[in-house]
């Protein structure tokens, strides 16, 4: 069963949502555990460090006002910090504490064996039962007492394990929330982001359909995604060349169609009344040579398809020699004299020097002469002008044929080279032929590997065509 590509789109989505979930979860795991136990250590230890310069303080200006004040500063410390302050002397006995300590407390000296750095000076740091006088473990933040560079106690701090398990877990939920909701908005955009992804896929197989049923003349819209509105543009043009195609197809097959059975018909008249004796026998000689340019005209046709055949292989096979290219074209120049001279057209004939030889096959060369040629005298104005220039660059001869007169649209420029396709739909009989001719050109040029192109600029009509020189 064939699925929807919104459900492997969800299934991404949801999957990139669920794994990035986890990582970022368990980065903010590592790092918050680290956070919580840093800003600890670094609160306990400044706090510790005022306890232990008020303690020195206190040690040598005791007053029992003093001694008030004192313990409220281990009060304050203590709920500053949620420990419990403890100072004692370097034996371990107990010389104050704050008062959440007082209550737990009972014993008057302690041991802090554990903490023999102290009398060196330095701070200390473990996590313990500390004498088990808290009932749970506690991180301990130990700072000397020291008067006159001398080392007399220790102020210790004791922060129980579970109140910092709970800093945690009030960080961890307040990162679970967000990534949750992260999570929720993330599925959410990806509904929608899918969604408008699958509905123009949707839409573009649907006009698809309409294509395959016949209707070239379905379109869609572009999206504001590159590649969906790339894949439509590129939907559109084809959907126009298959709608171009089969306007083609259908004025070919109206075309032939008249073209068969205009002559057919002429050349069955005839015939029957030659037969049947309703045209005279002094007459018929007249209506056999209208029968026979009827053949004639049928035999074109036929050839013309079979040139179709011929030139549909791209490798069809060449007889290349060496020929003169001025030659060729001063002999086709020629042949129209009599069309030229009627209708006052100007030939401008230029070539660089009187001999230039190509290596091609030249009954097909002639035949793009020719055609191109025909094509100029055919639709250059009455009195206009027609160019055949002839180029050298390099180890290329660039040979172009240009005509005066109406130009060629852009609408029609891309399609001038398909076959039975016609510029003027309204051209008929010998002036439109059959829509084969520049499809001819260009099928012979690129069978030699070489370059056809047009240039409708400058108020002419250009075809130009490379062929390799023989030096």
């Amino acid at each position: 069963m064939k699925r929807s590509i919104f459900s492997p789109l969800m299934w991404l989505s949801l999957t990139i949502i669920f794994v990035s979930a986890i990582v970022m979860g368990s980065v903010h795991f590592v790092l918050i555990d680290r956070y919580v136990l840093n800003t600890k250590t670094a609160a306990m230890k400044e706090s510790a460090e005022k306890a232990s310069e008020i303690t020195a303080v206190f040690a040598q200006s005791y007053s029992p006002v003093m001694e008030q004040l004192y313990v409220m500063n281990l009060d304050y410390i203590a709920e500053n910090t949620q420990s419990y302050v403890v100072v004692t002397n370097l034996e371990g006995f107990v010389v104050n504490c704050s008062t959440k300590a007082k209550r737990i407390i009972t014993q008057n000296e302690i041991d802090i064996s554990a903490f023999e750095d102290i009398k060196n000076g330095q701070n200390v740091s473990k996590i313990g039962v500390f004498n088990d006088l808290f009932g749970v473990e506690v991180f301990t933040i130990a700072v000397p007492v020291a008067i006159g560079g001398k080392v007399y106690g220790a102020v210790f701090l004791n922060s129980p394990i579970p109140d910092i398990q709970r800093e945690k877990a009030t960080f961890f939920y307040m990162l679970a929330v967000s990534i949750g909701l992260s999570s929720l908005v993330a599925f959410i955009l990806s509904s929608v982001i899918s969604v408008a992804i699958v509905k123009p896929i949707k839409i573009l197989s649907n006009a698809a359909l309409d294509i395959a049923k016949g209707n070239f003349e379905k379109r869609v819209a572009e999206g504001n995604v590159k590649e969906l509105a790339e894949l439509a543009t590129a939907f559109n043009t084809m959907a126009q060349s298959l709608q171009r195609h089969e306007d083609v197809r259908s004025a070919f097959i109206a075309n032939v169609s008249h073209d068969l059975r205009t002559p057919m018909t002429t050349i069955s008249g005839f015939v029957g009344g030659i037969l049947d004796g309703t045209i005279p026998h002094e007459k018929q000689s007249d209506y056999l040579k209208i029968v026979l340019s009827e053949t004639k005209r049928l035999s074109k046709l036929i050839n013309s398809f079979l040139d179709i055949s011929r030139y549909d292989e791209a490798n069809a096979p060449l007889n290349k020699t060496s020929f003169d290219i001025v030659e060729m074209l001063r002999v086709v120049l020629l042949s129209f004299e009599n069309t030229v001279n009627e209708r006052s057209i100007s030939i401008y004939f230029e070539y660089p020097q009187e001999n230039i030889f190509v290596f091609a096959d030249e009954s097909e060369i002639y035949r793009v002469a020719v055609n191109l040629i025909d094509n100029a005298v055919k639709f250059v104005n009455d009195g206009g002008n027609i160019d055949v220039l002839v180029k050298l660059d390099h180890n290329k001869v660039f040979v172009s044929i240009a005509n005066t007169g109406e130009g060629i649209s852009d609408d029609d420029k891309a399609y001038i080279w398909d076959r039975f396709y016609k510029t003027d739909k309204s051209r008929t009989g010998e002036k439109g032929g059959f829509g084969l001719g520049l499809y001819i050109v260009r099928s012979i040029i690129k069978n030699h590997g070489e370059d056809i192109y047009l240039d409708n600029s400058g108020g002419k009509t250009s075809f130009t065509f490379t062929l390799p020189v023989v030096k």
